[in-house]
């Protein structure tokens, strides 16, 4: 009597696959790339700014050349306007968001006159909320002044909503940022967190959110 000696069955191995490495979520690396993002817009040159002159000897080009160097407010429109008045020239401008344009008044017609912009608020001794206003007399010469100061100050209003998600009601912080640099050549997003640094802000209502 043989034995028959039958192969041993051999069972396939399974394929090992290796395990993905789950992905790590790094805070800082985010707020460096929105930085970087921020810093790269603000960089944009204002050629690409949609400019709108409603105010006749005024043309685009014109204000194209007055607000070079300034940062641009994305896809906002630029809209330029007269500023009619009764007895002296003044500063108006207006961000408004519902239809995503910077609107500039410029004086009509125009001449120099000064203006006092209200760049810091202390509180008064007291249990009452008063306040005594810090500010500064500025001389206005030129369009070109107009221009520059009213669209800055409008523009730290769009960049602290569309960028921060912040309520945009900072007067006195959007006066104080374009007081400081209407007459410069260049300005960038770093000298707006720099005007903004310290302040108490309220993030959007989620109905602002959505209606944005």
């Amino acid at each position: 009597m043989s034995l028959l000696i039958m192969p041993a069955r051999t069972t396939p191995r399974r394929q090992s696959f290796p395990l993905a490495e789950e992905l790590h979520f790094d805070p800082g690396a985010v707020r460096r790339a929105v930085a970087a993002l921020e810093r790269q817009a603000s960089r944009a040159h204002t050629r690409g700014l949609s400019i709108r002159v409603d105010l006749p000897g005024l043309k685009a080009a014109d204000v194209r050349r007055a607000l070079s160097g300034l940062p641009s407010p994305g896809d906002y429109r630029v809209l330029i306007k007269p500023l009619r008045y009764r007895t002296r020239p003044n500063l108006s401008g207006l961000c408004e968001f519902d239809l995503g344009r910077i609107i500039v008044r410029v004086p009509e017609p125009f001449r120099a006159f000064d203006e006092l912009v209200y760049v810091r608020a202390r509180r008064k001794p007291g249990a009452a909320m008063k306040f005594a206003w810090m500010s500064e007399k500025v001389r206005f010469r030129t369009r070109r002044d107009v221009l520059r100061f009213v669209y800055l100050h409008e523009w730290l209003h769009w960049y602290l909503r569309e960028m921060q998600g912040k309520r945009s009601g900072a007067e006195t912080a959007c006066d104080r940022f374009a007081l400081r640099n209407f007459r410069r050549r260049q300005v960038t997003v770093d000298d707006a967190l720099q005007a903004i640094r310290g302040l108490r802000m309220l993030p959007l209502s989620d109905e602002l959110r959505l209606a944005a």
